[in-house]
């Protein structure tokens, strides 16, 4: 039996009860920080863009968009939910690519709004799909420039799609079969509009693998190992099939790893910098205009990656460029909205610093790298003062909000548009979500019926501390 052919076979067999619970309260964390980055990019930019495409785009009235008064077709309720949540790059990090929620969020969202689910399904759906993206990105090792999240997020999607639609197991490696043929993203677009809209085609193309598949659509039935297919195309010299399938259904990558709740919102690549460096700020009582010159010295090549952009001349661009994020910690004394507009951007003061910071590979690593999460236990910053005191720091684990914290995150990116009333609904349904009958209950929450609509209003920006 083949690589597709078992995880078909396990996505049809696997039931709530088979489910680890950790898994389910990893999943619930992640959907309600989402529901809050969705609704907060409504109003940005990217979403009003994103919005009225939609509404001009109809559809048949199946599913409901985050934060509005839109009803349409799954298919693109889906992509508009998916490209929202990502607008800020500030959902959550974790497997299945890089940002699990973004792409199954508006997947199993999308299709228990059409076919009225339970919390049950939604939630088994979602771990599912989890499951199968994050065993593709730990071992496909592609070792070219995609959007890991795109890539992988795809075939999640489809399998959350599949599982949500009961199709068969034929049925299944039909969807997995498209899902590899619209599986595409390019890293290229960071820092752009574009990057966004990989989770919202994910979460449609998700939902448009399995739906063809329901139909009889055919495709290749071992797209994953089958020669010219997807690992043969997207698999690096370390692609290792066996290993896709091995202990499936035994050992969880979400129980195991989590989903991480980024308290930055910026690429997740600078928040193992940003952790040490407030932190050193802080303790230290550094000012910016003391110091001479920064070093950060790191395992990989600069602006390679995620963190590909080493000039800002948008907001957008700021949250991939690490000298960026570095220089706005030192002058501003915090990271958040803000310092990512167009705005911040344009004032030039953090461009003009980032020429004292330098960003270097220590090529003795390149061998070990060993790893931590987010970020490598080899990575440090050094920071020359003016006075000629230099902070040696070994940078440790990145930061990430926990309990409260992600309750708190979701406030405030949702209360200036969803009201005080609803996001404190939407908390307990999201809690609750495993007792819920009709997942329409949480969109109830979540969207506007009528003449109402999102708010208009920019909600202010995630509260003024360092998450440090």
């Amino acid at each position: 039996m083949g690589a597709t052919e078992t995880l078909a076979r396990w996505i049809v067999a696997t039931k709530y009860d088979d489910i680890p619970a950790k898994c389910f309260e990893q999943a619930k964390k992640s959907i309600l920080d989402y529901i809050g980055t969705a609704t907060y990019g409504t109003n940005t930019q990217l979403g009003k863009i994103i919005l009225e495409f939609t509404r001009e785009q109809g559809g048949n009235p199946q599913a409901r968009v985050i934060a509005t008064n839109i009803k349409t077709a799954a298919t693109a309720a889906a992509f508009a939910n998916g490209a929202a949540g990502h607008a800020e790059d500030f959902d959550d990090l974790g497997g299945v690519g890089g940002h699990p929620a973004t792409v199954l969020t508006p997947t199993v969202l999308a299709l228990g709004d059409e076919l009225h689910l339970s919390g049950k399904e939604i939630l088994t759906a979602w771990v599912v799909g989890y499951e199968i993206g994050t065993r593709l990105s730990a071992n496909i090792h592609t070792d070219r420039d995609w959007h890991p999240t795109a890539i992988y997020g795809t075939m999640g999607a489809a399998a959350a799609a599949a599982k949500l639609l009961k199709l068969d197991v034929t049925a299944t490696r039909m969807a997995l079969g498209i899902a590899g043929s619209e599986a595409a993203g390019l890293r290229r677009n960071f820092g752009t509009m574009t990057k966004p809209f990989h989770p919202g085609q994910v979460a449609r193309n998700g939902i448009i693998a399995a739906k063809l598949a329901a139909k009889g659509f055919t495709a290749d039935p071992d797209i994953i190992e089958g020669r010219q297919g997807y690992a043969d195309n997207f698999g690096g010299a370390k692609c290792n099939i066996p290993m896709v399938t091995k202990f499936l259904g035994k050992v969880y990558y979400l129980e195991e790893e989590g989903t991480r709740i980024k308290p930055w919102p910026c690429c997740g690549g600078n928040h193992q910098t940003l952790t040490g460096l407030l932190a050193l700020i802080k303790e230290k009582k550094i000012k910016a205009e003391d110091v001479e010159t920064v070093d950060h010295i790191g395992p990989n090549i600069p602006c390679t990656g995620a963190l590909l952009r080493s000039t800002v001349t948008q907001g957008l661009e700021g949250k991939f460029t690490l000298a960026y994020n570095i220089s706005a910690a030192l002058i501003d004394g915090k990271v958040d909205y803000n310092t990512f507009t167009d705005k911040r951007a344009a004032k030039g003061d953090l461009q003009a610093y980032m020429k004292r910071v330098t960003i270097s590979r220590n090529n003795d690593v390149v061998l070990r790298r060993p790893h931590i999460a987010d970020g490598n236990h080899e990575a440090r910053l050094v920071i020359k003062m003016k006075s000629g005191v230099v902070h040696d720091v070994v940078l440790g684990v990145a930061y990430h909000l926990t309990g409260d914290e992600v309750v708190d995150k979701f406030r405030l990116n949702a209360d200036a548009t969803l009201g005080r009333e609803r996001v404190t609904q939407t908390i307990s349904l999201v809690q609750r979500l495993e007792k819920l009958k009709d997942v329409a209950e949480l969109m109830d929450a979540v969207t506007f019926d009528g003449k109402k609509g999102s708010s208009g209003k920019t909600p202010s920006s995630p509260r003024e501390k360092a998450y440090a």
